[in-house]
């Protein structure tokens, strides 16, 4: 009986689709395991920006009687800066204010940033072998202007009125009912950004306000 080989052809067939679905897998798996490599590394950012707000209220704390001025040197900055682009992504904002955060003229921000990146940040830690992440941050007190909360002219933030719709609302605020920081003034608020710079270039920012 003459031989015509198709069981050797159809092995080989088998063979390939089990190859292709090795590689396949293997291929999924390694995306898998980025992805939550990436997670865990963004988790790490997020988690330590808490020590650079904490550094920040200790500064706050520390430097209370000169804080009607603007302090570059040390990323603080007495007035809202209302622009403020953080992120750098508002690239159809043509007014928008950027944070020099990595000291390279705003590379990060995307679009132009011509005349744009105005304003510095102050590190707190730099990844090391010891250090995972690199942080930063800047301080903006939320006033019109600087000069002192009182001054002619000038007007600080002041917890929500509750005229405005938040008794309604148990005290909750979101963008769909703003309440306006209108009410009575019992102390300065202060806008704290911070970044956080972690393995794999993964970045995080936060804000926090404080009250003084």
């Amino acid at each position: 009986m003459k031989q015509r080989g198709l069981s050797l052809i159809f092995a080989l067939l088998a063979l390939l689709a089990l190859s292709l679905g090795a590689v396949a897998l293997v291929r999924s798996v390694d995306s898998g395991t980025t992805v939550l490599g990436n997670l865990g590394f963004k988790q790490e950012t997020v988690a330590s920006t808490e020590r650079a707000t904490q550094t920040a209220i200790e500064w706050l704390a520390a430097n209370a009687t000169t804080l009607d001025a603007n302090n570059t040197a040390v990323g603080y900055y007495a007035s809202a800066t209302d622009n403020l682009d953080a992120t750098g992504q508002l690239s159809s904002h043509a007014g928008r204010v950027l944070v020099d955060w990595n000291g390279d003229t705003c590379a990060y921000a995307s679009g132009t940033v011509t005349g744009q990146c105005t304003l510095a940040a102050r590190t707190v830690a730099t990844a090391s072998a010891t250090e995972p992440v690199t942080l930063r941050y800047a301080i903006f007190r939320l006033c019109s202007a600087t000069g002192a909360p009182t001054a002619t002219g000038n007007s600080c933030a002041a917890p929500a009125n509750s005229g405005a719709g938040v008794a309604n609302d148990k005290g909750s605020l979101d963008y769909s009912k703003p309440a306006p920081l209108t009410g009575t003034a019992q102390g300065t608020y202060y806008r704290i950004v911070v970044q956080a710079v972690g393995a794999r270039s993964t970045s995080s920012i936060t804000e926090t306000i404080v009250q003084f």
